[in-house]
């Protein structure tokens, strides 16, 4: 099976503020801010320095979503506001 995943592109903004760009494999470019906190973090089990992995493992778990589902990653992705839409999405996150 090919892979459809476009690309990712994510870099810190702030504490717990990451901005990303990303591009489907169809070619379309949208741009997100994607914010997270401590309380969360410790919730889940993750370090700060682990953080910006799990930024771009959930961008890949949307964008994955939108290629074979449709829909559009919003633009702004609170990861707390997910956690609570699905919490048992960040915890199974692999962060290594």
């Amino acid at each position: 099976m090919a892979e459809t995943r476009g690309d990712i592109d994510v870099w810190a903004d702030g504490e717990h503020r990451y901005r990303a760009v990303l591009e489907t494999a169809a070619g379309q470019r949208t741009e997100h801010l994607v914010t997270s906190d401590g309380d969360l973090l410790e919730r889940i089990h993750a370090t700060d320095a682990e953080e910006p992995f799990l930024v771009r493992r959930v961008l890949e778990v949307l964008l994955d979503t939108v290629e074979t589902s449709g829909g559009e990653v919003p633009a702004v992705v609170d990861l707390r506001e997910l956690d609570r839409e699905r919490p048992d999405l960040l915890p199974s996150v692999p962060l290594r």
